[in-house]
């Protein structure tokens, strides 16, 4: 083999031990949030890391790149690490529907694939991209990184860890959380079995999914882990109302009939079109959540 293909081959092989790319790790130390930040995303990609599959630092000067994945055929993930942020690239062929969904968008230079960027910023939370990597992963689209064994087979509880692992590191406050686990709820399976169970707004019949809301009815916080993925433990409304429901200012008695807290006006009730005659018809599974939410705000005597 001559040295410029030997040169190449050094170029292509990768590690996944940092102190193996000496440039890497200098430009690494010297841009510490960075670092910190790479550092943060390959612990989270970590968990979800098929070992069959190659992955590590590429050996490079002028970039730095950690890529899960063949080179240049099929799924792939890298992360590329900039001044101030980190690129995450998704690449995956162009056989599935769900890529437009997700966001993807057509590959110029190989129009059988698409790609998808996302961008992680120092200092910042990250939300919506954490958020977005975690919808793409929970389809198993991306082979080296696996979120389970089959897509109508997702674990839930491998999600719901994904989740709290992202507000533990982030150090989220208990808004922030609430806010991530709005999102979980609202998508995949655990949305797909409160559709079947309330068939639409619980309290007003109102269809249009846009329309709607998913809550936890005993709050992610209060909640054991089976308490969190059991469909019984969620509620759907229409957006004003889950707001309501949310902040404790409606709950529900035991026979269904709407609680309305006494800080809310009867001017601002006309305007919601909310009204004490209200009901909502409750499966049996549903009333001791119910119950634990009437307790927490006050309805309970």
């Amino acid at each position: 083999m001559n040295d410029s293909k030997k040169s190449d081959l050094t170029k292509t092989k990768r590690t996944p031990n940092l102190s193996e790319r000496k440039k890497t790790k200098e430009w690494l130390e010297k841009n510490p949030k960075v670092y910190k930040l790479t550092e943060e995303l390959l612990g989270f990609l970590e968990e979800y890391r098929e070992p069959s599959f190659p992955y590590g630092w590429f050996d490079r000067t002028e970039s730095h790149v950690f890529k899960f994945g063949r080179d240049s055929v099929g799924p792939r993930l890298s992360i590329r690490c900039n001044q101030s942020d980190c690129t995450v690239t998704i690449t995956l062929p162009n056989d599935n529907e769900l890529l437009d969904d997700l966001g993807f968008s057509s590959f110029l230079k190989k129009p059988e694939q698409s790609k998808l960027k996302l961008k992680f910023e120092v200092e910042s939370k990250n939300k919506a991209s954490y958020e977005h990597l975690i919808k793409v992963l929970s389809t198993n689209l991306i082979t080296p990184l696996s979120a389970g064994k089959h897509i109508d087979a997702i674990s839930e509880d491998k999600i719901d860890e994904a989740f709290d692992k992202i507000a533990e590191s982030k150090g989220l406050n208990e808004t922030e959380k609430d806010a991530l686990v709005k999102i979980r709820i609202g998508q995949g399976r655990y949305r797909a079995a409160l559709d079947d169970i309330w068939k639409g707004c619980a309290l007003t019949g109102i269809k249009c999914r846009d329309l709607l809301r998913a809550s936890h009815i005993k709050a992610w916080r209060d909640a054991e882990a089976h308490e969190r993925i059991d469909p019984f433990n969620g509620l759907l409304l229409a957006a004003h109302l889950d707001a309501l429901f949310d902040k404790g200012l409606i709950s529900f008695d035991s026979n269904g009939f709407i609680l309305i807290s006494d800080l809310i006006s009867e001017s601002d009730l006309n305007k919601l079109s909310v009204d004490k005659s209200m009901q909502l018809k409750m499966p049996p599974e549903t009333h001791e959540y119910m119950k634990c939410h009437r307790e927490k705000y006050g309805f309970e005597c």
